[in-house]
């Protein structure tokens, strides 16, 4: 039986969505070097972007656009998304 995507009402951290859920990037609660980094590989708030894989380290690959982003576990966890309606 193949389980229905969760669909969250509130601004969740990256890792908490499941992967292949579709999300709006909401936030990045990051000091200012990691929020410029992440907007240099083109993660802004207001984008979405999908989380396609878990990392071994227990970061996230994301697919933002045509791009893939992977991410560490800490760069992941500052992303803050709210579920595409």
């Amino acid at each position: 039986m193949d389980a229905a995507p969760r669909v969250f009402s509130k601004a969740v951290c990256l890792l908490d969505c499941p992967l292949g859920q579709t999300a709006m990037l909401c936030n990045v609660a990051a000091d200012p070097a990691l929020r410029r980094r992440l907007a240099e590989l083109g993660l802004r708030c207001g984008m979405s972007v999908t989380a396609t894989q878990r990392t071994s380290g227990g970061g996230r690959v994301v697919a933002a656009g045509d791009a893939r982003v992977a991410l560490d576990r800490t760069a992941a966890s500052a992303l803050q998304v709210v579920a595409d309606a």
